[in-house]
């Protein structure tokens, strides 16, 4: 059995805090500039008077363990965040969207989150973790799961284990080569970012210099977003092995290599802090008292870090009794806590295939896990509501649950193909009785798949080919004359023969026709009409039609609005686009663009209450066409609005 005594216990997280605090604050000021700089160190850098995420969901989620202990699941942090914290940047929207609609973790870490699922988001919690589980890797890298999965999907997940395993062994050891081989065990083999760790290390250790290493390690793991996980812990990394352990050397090296600079700081600074401890960081920097501050809504006792860390050490006592044995904490104040118990019965929601939506025409399967974890058996007998016209083939069912067993119900959902409108939010609530009294309920969701009216593909040839043209000439060759093709005549004639051209002017279809019913079978518009669903934000033209090449297709949707708003929307695109709303021209680019969630940000956008006519027209200039269409409140860091429903196009 490991000991450590609780002031040596206590100061280490008072050093892990005082860093995170102290150098996300000389990171913050910088954060998103993906350059290298060359800032030098002045003591107003340390002014910790900014709020930050890294430590503001650290404190959301103490207020969960003080409430819940090691019972707490990855809900309780998602409902916390959801009711306490007023900002929703990247992957945070996606989650709080997620859990609006009632999709839970892990699923809400990872639908709709093509391009954050990657995200520094979550690496940046780690330490809670690893601080109230002492000494004991696996704990802390458990716990940073729960956590992790709110908001990502895979390898950011395996960067929190790692980070809080890290932390929780650095209570014994200050060696960080030690450290690093003792976390990289929680990663798998095959773990994109165990490669990251392994080749930072090795370039650390051939050439010393951080700039050098900066170049190589984007080389191999460079990504656009300032906030990817793999060049930000590339940098936090190199900095703790370049940083000679010096708090402020060590900042500075992750700050001057620029992208998400508050957070590859406040790691950094929080390693630190734990291998030398609060009193010699106070000591070798004369800081004095430190305090944060905080961006969500908490009641702690006092804004001091050094209370906040006398918080974590209790609970990392009371842990070390319970679910925490390999580590005693000698000298340690008793420690009292009144932690809820965990619901003796319990039900978990698997989706099909990790997904969880549905489209019209379709069926879905849902699978109910019940567990009893209570100390007698149970009879339940259950009913799920139905919500807006998606049928529910068993929606009762009687459940014999002995103590300890488990259960697993599968249940059939279809959305017919003669419904009027697909909501966008589906909220569905599992109510379990025994005896005629409600045991629990149980609100899980199903997204419904935005159906639009797929109209293409449209295309022309270089130069226009027509009969009128055609019957002007003697051979279509001497048209090659009039080819707007840069290059010899062989490259015009080549062009013709092999490709088709890319057209954003030209208008194919009449508002008009995008928006009549669709017909079964279609026919005699001299092009396809379609039902698309689009089951998440964003969708790649190659997933909604065989057809290859340049083209132009248009995607219209009657959108339903509760009420008049105002909104924002939010468009990625990989390639030109024109948006239209009722007519008018909300957004255009006429160029490519390498895809995000949000190229595009068009505020104060007018919905009225009831029927809107959304169209999209993508022009496919080569392979790469990629759109995401996404409403939000506001522009920046607001959340996503999931109360719109869509118009059936074989019902337009």
């Amino acid at each position: 059995m490991k000991s450590i005594s609780y002031k040596t216990y206590l100061d280490k997280i008072y050093g892990c805090f005082i860093g995170k605090a102290v150098s996300g604050n000389i990171g913050a000021p910088y954060e998103g500039i993906k350059m290298p700089m060359e800032l030098p160190y002045s003591p107003q850098m340390i002014n910790c008077d900014l709020p930050n995420d890294d430590l503001d969901l650290q404190v959301l989620w103490l207020d969960v363990l003080e409430q819940k202990g090691e019972h707490f699941t990855s809900y309780d942090l998602l409902d916390r965040f959801a009711n306490h914290c007023p900002y929703s940047p990247g992957e945070y929207a996606v989650m709080r969207k997620n859990y609006s609609r009632g999709i839970d973790p892990p699923y809400s870490g990872k639908f709709c989150n093509d391009y954050y699922t990657e995200g520094m988001g979550c690496p940046i919690r780690s330490e809670l973790w690893g601080c109230v589980s002492v000494g004991n890797m696996a704990l802390a890298s458990e716990f940073a799961s729960r956590d992790g999965q709110l908001d990502h999907f895979g390898e950011s997940i395996w960067a929190e284990r790692f980070l809080a395993a890290l932390e929780s062994e650095a209570f014994f050891e200050s060696d960080i080569h030690v450290l690093l081989d003792k976390a990289l065990t929680v990663l798998p083999g095959d773990s994109k970012f165990r490669g990251l760790v392994c080749f930072t290390r090795e370039l650390c250790e051939a050439y010393g210099d951080m700039k050098a290493v900066l170049g190589k390690m984007l080389f191999r793991y460079g990504h656009p977003d300032c906030t990817n996980l793999y060049q930000n812990m590339g940098i936090t990394l190199a900095a703790l092995l370049l940083g000679e352990g010096d708090i402020i050397r060590t900042s500075l090296l992750a700050l001057n290599c620029g992208f998400d600079t508050d957070c590859t700081c406040a790691t950094a600074g929080a390693v630190i802090g734990l291998l030398r401890g609060a009193d010699e960081l106070m000591h070798a920097y004369d800081l004095t008292e430190v305090t944060y501050a905080l961006g969500v809504e908490s009641s702690r006792r006092s804004n001091r870090i050094f209370d906040l860390a006398e918080d974590i050490a209790k609970l990392g006592i009371q842990f070390s009794k319970t679910i925490n044995p390999c580590v005693a904490v000698t000298d340690a104040p008793q420690v009292q806590f009144d932690f809820a118990p965990p619901e003796p019965v319990s039900v978990q929601v698997l989706y099909q295939d990790m997904e969880p939506s549905i489209a019209l025409g379709e069926s879905r399967e849902v699978t109910l896990c019940f567990e009893n974890r209570g100390g007698s058996g149970v009879a339940l007998d259950c009913r799920i509501d139905s919500v807006n016209g998606i049928l529910c083939f068993r929606p009762d069912f009687a459940l014999e649950l002995p103590a300890g067993a488990r259960s697993q119900v599968p249940v059939t959902f279809m959305l017919p193909m003669e419904a009027m409108l697909v909501y966008d939010k589906n909220i569905f609530t599992l109510t379990a009785s025994s005896g005629g009294k409600a045991v629990f309920r149980k609100r899980f969701g199903l997204a419904g798949a935005v159906p639009w009216k797929l109209c293409g593909p449209f295309w022309r040839t270089e130069p226009v080919c027509t009969t009128e043209a055609l019957l002007k000439v003697s051979s279509y060759y001497e048209l090659m004359a009039h080819s707007c093709v840069q290059g010899s005549d062989t490259d015009k004639v080549r062009q013709f023969h092999l490709n088709f051209a890319a057209d954003t002017d030209t208008e194919f279809v009449a508002e008009q026709a995008l928006f009549e019913p669709l017909k079964v079978p279609c026919a005699g518009s001299g092009y396809e009409q379609t039902l698309a669903s689009i089951r998440e934000d964003s969708f790649c033209l190659e997933d909604l039609l065989g057809f290859r090449g340049p083209c132009t297709v248009y995607l219209s949707r009657v959108l339903v609005a509760p009420e008049d708003m105002e909104v924002c929307v939010q468009i990625g695109h990989s390639c030109p686009f024109r948006f239209t709303v009722n007519g008018a021209l909300v957004a255009k680019r006429d160029c490519c663009d390498n895809w995000t969630g949000e190229n595009v940000h068009v505020e104060g956008l007018r919905l009225h209450r009831g029927e809107n006519k959304l169209v999209l027209r993508i022009t496919r200039v080569n392979a790469d066409a990629k759109m995401n269409v996404t409403f939000s409140r506001e522009a920046a860091c607001s959340e996503h609005i999931v109360t719109f429903a869509s118009r059936n196009p074989y019902c337009f």
